[in-house]
């Protein structure tokens, strides 16, 4: 398994950012100074590993996602998408949300049937 500074610095950056974090918000979850999380986004230090485990808590991505090279897995990254859209979706009143829903469906399935009659 290998790991470096910028590496692993990308991936809190991108995990935050997924979260919609902002810089200051996520260095008061962690409890540590603004400026001691700017040094981990920028690469200047590497996280401890206690506050990488918070910062994989924090943003649900699984700890080897950070330190690991490479993607996270299409499954994880589909799963990630689908609660997120969950969560958008609890937020809407119900009225709208059975429209919303209905609406995506039918918009999907006739991309679908699109892609179909490309083949």
């Amino acid at each position: 398994m290998q790991s470096s500074k910028p590496h692993i610095a990308a991936r809190v950056r991108d995990a935050r950012e997924w979260k919609e974090i902002s810089q200051v918000a996520m260095a008061k979850r962690l409890d540590i100074a603004r400026q001691t999380y700017l040094d981990l986004e920028s690469g200047k230090t590497e996280p401890r590993i206690t506050t990488l485990m918070k910062i994989a808590e924090i943003t649900g991505r699984p700890l080897t996602w950070f330190i690991e090279e490479g993607t996270i897995p299409q499954s994880v990254h589909q799963h990630a998408q689908s609660q997120q859209l969950i969560e958008l979706l609890d937020k809407v009143p119900e009225p709208l949300k059975t429209k919303l829903i209905a609406h995506q469906i039918g918009m999907i399935s006739s991309y679908i049937e699109h892609l179909d009659s490309v083949k």
